[in-house]
């Protein structure tokens, strides 16, 4: 399963036992995570990566923006969850019913027991993994100005953290590779918004500008993303999933062509 994490919610770092399938839902192998990169701010750049990059020549333009639903098969059977627990987990993320917008199934997470950065943890979430070896390592999100999702449940201080994992962000010794020097600023310092949770379903619609990081963004090319939080225990449930082109849609999501094939 491809790695795209782990630091903690608040920027401590550990390792990390998270992993993350790939498009079309080829798996990779997992890995650890270095230390955690700095605290969010607009602009910046400082840290990043120059020259080259693990994208060069491997990027692919994604066209379908659909992720999940949760009542088919999901077009990339990529969701993956972690816990910095004793020991370690990587609590499998469940399909449940009772889906937003009455539908019958949202996906679920959660885990307690969690390690915070104050007890030198990395804390625990989720997450979705944009990899496919067949196409390319980076994807290319130039056509969407954003991410569309419904969400309910309990996090700590009722806040997750919403990261985009790009590999100006990414350590080049993490699964999959990116750019970022390990253990300097840029290290996990991926473009990230919170995202407040209650207990009944609600809509969060993320323009890529509303993401701040001390890392610049210059393009749109992303490994995946996930939702982190501090711990010490969470249980969310998650739908309708999706990047969207201009507004937002307000209704059930589905995957544009049959078993949402790109």
């Amino acid at each position: 399963m491809a790695r795209t994490c782990c630091p903690s919610a608040n920027g401590a770092g550990g390792k990390a036992g998270a992993g993350g399938g790939g498009v079309g839902g080829k798996p990779a192998s997992g890995g650890s995570a270095g230390k955690a990169g700095g605290s969010s701010g607009s602009g910046g750049g400082a840290g990043g990566p120059t020259g080259p990059s693990v994208c060069d020549g491997q990027t692919y333009q994604l066209d379908d923006g659909y992720f999940d639903n949760f009542e088919t098969v999901t077009r990339f059977e990529s969701w993956y969850a972690f816990s910095d627990t004793d020991p370690p987990g990587m609590p499998l993320p469940m399909r449940t019913s009772g889906g937003a917008l009455l539908t019958a199934f949202a996906g679920e997470f959660a885990a307690s027991g969690i390690k915070s950065s104050k007890m030198m943890g990395y804390g625990a979430g989720f997450g979705f993994g944009l990899i496919d070896p067949a196409l390319g390592s980076c994807i290319d999100l130039s056509k969407f100005d954003g991410l569309s999702f419904w969400i309910k449940g309990s996090a700590p201080a009722s806040m997750l953290k919403l990261e985009i994992v790009t590999p100006e962000s990414q350590p080049s010794d993490s699964e999959p590779r990116g750019d970022c020097v390990p253990l300097s600023p840029c290290a996990f310092a991926h473009p990230a918004t919170e995202v407040t949770v209650s207990t009944t379903w609600q809509q969060h619609v993320i323009p890529f500008t509303q993401l701040t990081s001390n890392v610049s963004w210059s393009s749109q090319r992303v490994l995946g993303l996930l939702w982190i939080t501090d711990g010490p225990a969470y249980d969310v449930r998650l739908d309708e999933v999706t990047l969207y082109s201009g507004s937002a849609p307000q209704g059930p999501v589905e995957p544009s062509g049959a078993g949402g094939a790109p």
